[in-house]
């Protein structure tokens, strides 16, 4: 570790709210940039005179501090310190979370994505508990609150003009939206459901049609052999009951229950 840290990094530390690894990292990339002298590396700067708050919301967006690894130490502060050490460090990291969210939303008005008004707007519901890591969260939550309508984000969605890091910007909150949108409410939902239940209804139909005519036809069968069985019983009456010498010239007709006689 080199002698010199710059002290709202030192200050940081004590407070545990980051590791001696990152740390270390932070201190490593300072250096490089202390090298740069013509601002060839795209990386924030540190000031030489940023607060604790400052240089804990520069060690989030350069990503030395990891976010997750961050909100969860922020977390579990309050099984670590009590009273007035609790509530400096609480304190430390909403303010840092502050900046780190309002410079998300600064880009969004430096890339002509969002108006001044908007801007100031955001800026006064800023969270000190939740952190906007990226541009792109910024628009997405501005666009959950209404600070940006619907009918605003789909003019951003489709116009033509503004910077490559605008369309970058939007594209993806656009993506993330659509991940983000209930399975009823995606593009496409209705028309597959609609698909499935004109299945449905062929399937249940088919299934009515065979159940009906399997009765149906039970009962035909079922009345042919019982007209079958009808007429040989009466011709063996018929045939017992004739005269001796009598001529079998006799038509036999079956009436069924409910049937009209023929006319004689």
């Amino acid at each position: 570790m080199t002698s010199h840290i710059h002290p709202a990094l030192t200050q940081v530390r004590q407070l545990r709210l980051i590791t001696d690894n990152e740390l270390d990292d932070a201190i490593a990339e300072l250096e490089i940039l202390a090298l740069d002298e013509e601002d060839d590396v795209d990386m924030p700067r540190l000031a030489a005179d940023a607060s604790a708050a400052e240089a804990l919301a520069w060690l989030l967006r350069t990503d030395l501090l990891p976010q997750d690894d961050f909100l969860r130490r922020v977390q579990e502060l309050p099984r670590r310190h009590g009273g007035a050490a609790l509530l400096e460090r609480q304190q430390l990291a909403a303010d840092a979370l502050k900046l780190v969210n309002r410079q998300a939303i600064n880009t969004l008005y430096d890339e002509d994505l969002i108006s001044q008004w908007q801007r100031d707007a955001a800026h006064a519901r800023l969270s000190g508990d939740r952190l906007l890591a990226s541009p792109i969260a910024a628009l997405r939550d501005m666009l959950r609150q209404g600070t940006l309508t619907a009918q605003q984000f789909e003019l951003l969605r489709t116009r033509q003009h503004g910077s490559e890091l605008g369309r970058i910007i939007v594209d993806a909150a656009a993506r993330q939206a659509r991940r983000e949108r209930p399975a009823y409410a995606r593009p496409g939902t209705w028309v597959r459901a609609a698909l499935i239940l004109l299945v449905l209804a062929f399937a249940a139909r088919a299934i009515v049609s065979r159940q009906a005519s399997a009765p149906a036809a039970a009962t035909v069968a079922a009345q042919s052999v019982e007209r079958r069985d009808l007429q040989q019983r009466a011709a063996h009456a018929v045939e017992s009951a004739r005269l001796p010498g009598a001529g079998a010239d006799l038509s036999i007709t079956v009436v069924q229950d409910g049937a009209t006689p023929p006319a004689p």
